[in-house]
C-alpha cells in the first residue's frame, strides 16, 4: 500500500498554495495532509466553490468553513450562480475561472485527484474519443489556462485515502448524487468499474503503463511540431499555407492542433480539426472560416482558412463596417470607426491632392457596386476586383472603409487614391493610414 506523501520542493516553489477543497473524502484528507507539514499557514487557503446545484451546498459550504477554520488555514469561497445547463465540462470550466480569478503565475493550485479517478479519465476520454495526448490521464503536474495544478495523490487508490481519513478521525461530506449514473463520470465510477476491476485487478498498472507511453510518444510528436513550426516560420496569430504543405499531411496535422492547443491555448474538437485539415487541402476560392470559444481567453476565437493562410483572430475584433456607416471626418485628425482607426499624414507626390482639405469627406462601407480608377491606371474598375486582383483576404473586405469626397469615391482605405483626387506627382499629398481593429 501507498503511502500519501506530498513533494514539498514542488509546494515551497510557489507563493500561495490554493486547496480545490469541497469537503469531500479526497480533498478533507489532502487539505490534513498539507496544513500538516512545515509550512507557514498564512501560504494555505481552501478554495471551495459552492455549485449551488444541492439542497445540502450551502451547509457543505458552511461545513468547509469550520474545517478550515479547525485546521488554521485561510478559507474563500464562490457560489455559482445563474446556470443555463449543468454538466460536467460547464461545472469543470467554471471551477477553472474561480481559480483564475485567484491564482497567479506564481501559486499553485493542489487537488486531491488520484488513480481511481485517473483510470475513469483515461475510460472516459476512450469513450468520448481521443488521440495520444488524451490517453495521458491526469498529470501530476500541469498547467491549464496559465493556472499551475499540482495532483500528489496519483499513485494512491481511493481506499488508500479512505483509510488515512479513518485513521486521523477525519470528518467530510458525502453528495449523494455521486451515486446517481446520470453523470458519464458516475457511471463509468459505479456501474464500469466494480466490475473491471473483479475481471482485471491490475488495471490501474495497465492504465499507467498505457499513460506513460501516451505521454512519451506525445513528447516525440510535440518535439516534432515545435521544429516544424519553426522552420515553417510559423507566428502565434498566422500559419504560411505554402509552408505549412511541404509537410506530409501527418505533420501538417500535428503542426497545427499543437498551434492551436498549446501555442494558442484553443481546445478544438476532433470534428472541427478534420473540417479544417480538409478546408487545408482543398482550400477554395473564398477563405473558409470556424469559430469556437477559447476559456482561456474568455472570448470567441474565429480560425480561417484561406489559400494563403490559417489565422486566428479574436471574433470581437472582427468587425465588418454598418451599411448604413456615414461618418464626417476632418482630415487633420484622426478618427476612429467600428473597425479601426483612420488618420493621416503628409507625404510627397503621393495620397489625396491638399485642395481636398476643405472639401466634405464622407466615410462610408463597401454595400457593392463601387469602382474607383487608382492612380495610375487608364481605366476605372470594381473594387470587388481589385480586392482580388491585390489578394485582400475576403474576410478583410467589409471593414475596409471607402472615402468620399463631394459624393465621389476618392479613396479606399489606404490602398488605393483614385486618380481624379491624387495629389501631382512633384507636390506634397495627404497620405491616409488605416489601422484596423485585427493588425493593432
Amino acid at each position: 500500500m501507498a503511502l500519501l506523501t506530498l513533494n514539498n520542493k514542488i509546494l515551497n516553489d510557489f507563493d500561495e498554495l490554493g486547496i480545490a477543497f469541497s469537503g469531500g473524502l479526497d480533498s478533507s484528507v489532502l487539505l490534513k495532509l498539507i496544513s500538516d507539514q512545515v509550512i507557514p499557514k498564512d501560504r494555505i487557503t481552501a478554495l471551495h466553490v459552492n455549485h449551488g446545484i444541492n439542497n445540502d451546498s450551502d451547509k457543505w459550504e458552511e461545513f468547509c468553513a469550520q474545517i478550515a477554520a479547525g485546521l488554521g488555514v485561510n478559507f474563500k469561497s464562490w457560489k455559482l450562480k445563474d446556470l443555463d445547463k449543468i454538466s460536467e465540462d460547464i461545472l469543470r470550466n467554471k471551477r477553472h475561472e474561480i481559480f483564475k480569478s485567484w491564482a497567479d503565475h506564481n501559486d499553485l493550485i493542489v487537488t486531491g485527484h488520484h488513480l481511481d479517478d485517473h483510470i475513469e479519465t483515461v475510460l472516459f476520454r476512450l469513450f468520448r474519443g481521443t488521440g495520444i495526448k488524451g490517453l495521458e490521464g491526469i498529470r501530476e503536474i500541469s498547467k491549464v489556462r496559465d493556472i499551475n495544478f499540482y495532483r500528489p495523490f496519483l499513485e494512491n487508490t481511493k481506499k488508500e485515502i479512505l483509510k488515512y481519513a479513518q485513521e486521523h478521525n477525519l470528518s467530510w461530506v458525502e453528495d449523494g448524487s455521486n451515486r446517481e449514473s446520470k453523470f458519464s463520470r458516475n457511471m463509468i465510477r459505479n456501474d464500469l468499474m466494480p466490475k473491471i476491476i473483479a475481471r482485471w485487478p491490475s488495471i490501474g498498472k495497465s492504465v499507467g503503463k498505457l499513460s506513460e507511453e501516451a505521454k512519451w510518444n506525445q513528447k516525440i510528436l510535440t518535439e516534432v511540431a515545435r521544429e516544424d513550426l519553426a522552420n515553417i516560420d510559423a507566428s502565434k496569430d498566422k500559419i504560411n499555407m505554402e509552408r505549412l504543405k511541404s509537410l506530409s499531411k501527418e505533420r501538417q496535422k500535428n503542426a497545427i492542433v499543437f498551434w492551436l492547443n498549446n501555442e494558442n491555448d484553443i481546445y478544438v474538437p476532433s470534428k472541427l480539426i478534420f473540417q479544417i485539415l480538409s478546408s487545408v487541402s482543398e482550400p477554395s476560392s473564398e477563405s473558409s472560416s470556424f469559430i469556437i470559444h477559447s476559456d482561456s481567453l474568455n472570448t470567441d476565437i474565429r480560425i480561417i482558412v484561406s489559400s494563403k493562410e490559417i489565422r486566428i483572430l479574436d471574433q470581437g475584433l472582427l468587425r465588418p463596417l454598418p451599411e448604413n456607416l456615414r461618418v464626417i471626418w476632418d482630415l487633420k485628425k484622426s478618427i476612429k470607426i467600428p473597425s479601426g482607426e483612420l488618420s493621416t499624414q503628409e507625404s510627397y507626390g503621393k495620397g489625396l491632392d491638399k485642395k481636398y482639405l476643405r472639401d466634405d469627406v464622407i466615410i462610408k462601407a463597401r454595400v457593392g457596386g463601387e469602382r474607383c480608377k487608382p492612380f495610375g491606371r487608364d481605366k476605372s474598375q470594381k473594387i470587388k476586383n481589385l480586392f482580388q486582383e491585390f489578394e485582400i483576404p475576403d474576410w478583410k473586405r467589409n471593414s475596409i472603409p471607402l472615402i468620399y469626397i463631394n459624393d465621389r469615391i476618392a479613396a479606399v482605405g489606404d490602398l488605393w487614391v483614385c486618380d481624379e483626387f491624387h495629389t501631382n506627382l512633384n507636390e506634397s499629398g495627404i497620405s491616409i493610414v488605416w489601422n484596423d481593429n485585427v493588425n493593432k
